[in-house]
């Protein structure tokens, strides 16, 4: 695997759905695009999906502006509650800022330091005021904000401002194949705390 990170668990990957969330521009898409790529030239079947993908195909994606295509979150929920009554085939990772809002076996949150999240999304050409939104989202917790919404689902925090993508892809591999354990971090990233003590 590219940096000498091989995922530890390879034996038998978990035909589950996993979603993949966090602020936009913490490095989701990159992750998902390493595991695929690697477990693809494993000879494992993977898959990954988007938030985007599964809401056009749910008729839950509204017509996009200048930014982004709103989604119609409680449509999309309620049409994979009858497209995802079964366990998918293989592994799905599922990607994207909402995929912890849906009905999934497991979430992994990617986490990045405000300022440089602000970085990577100035680099992205997005306006001064997305780039600011976002930042402060993820300063204030990101995903975790919707906790009550997946109460008992396992989840893995990762933090990209101090790993690669292909180490984060390591760690989940890991989580995943030791049955997601365990369920929660002991105490979820405070970037205020840790930025200003």
């Amino acid at each position: 695997m590219v940096g000498g990170a091989t995922p530890a668990a390879m034996v038998s990957l978990p035909a589950l759905r996993i979603a993949v969330t966090g602020t936009p521009g913490c490095g989701k898409t990159s992750m998902c695009e390493i595991g695929l790529t690697y477990l693809r030239e494993e000879g494992e079947e993977v898959a990954v999906q988007t938030v985007e993908e599964l809401a056009d195909a749910a008729g839950a994606l509204g017509a996009a502006d200048a930014e982004a295509a709103p989604i119609d979150i409680e449509l999309l929920r309620e049409q994979l509650t009858t497209d995802w009554n079964e366990a998918p085939r293989c592994l799905t990772l599922v990607d994207g800022h909402l995929s912890h809002l849906l009905a999934v076996d497991a979430i992994v949150i990617i986490r990045c330091e405000p300022s440089l999240l602000s970085a990577r999304n100035e680099a992205r050409g997005w306006p001064e005021q997305k780039v600011t939104e976002n930042s402060e989202w993820e300063l204030l917790g990101g995903p975790w904000n919707d906790r009550e919404e997946w109460a008992d689902t396992p989840v893995l925090e990762l933090d990209s401002s101090e790993v690669s993508p292909e180490m984060s892809f390591s760690a989940l591999m890991e989580w995943a194949g030791n049955g997601f354990k365990p369920e929660r971090p002991e105490q979820s990233i405070d970037w205020i705390e840790r930025l200003h003590g």
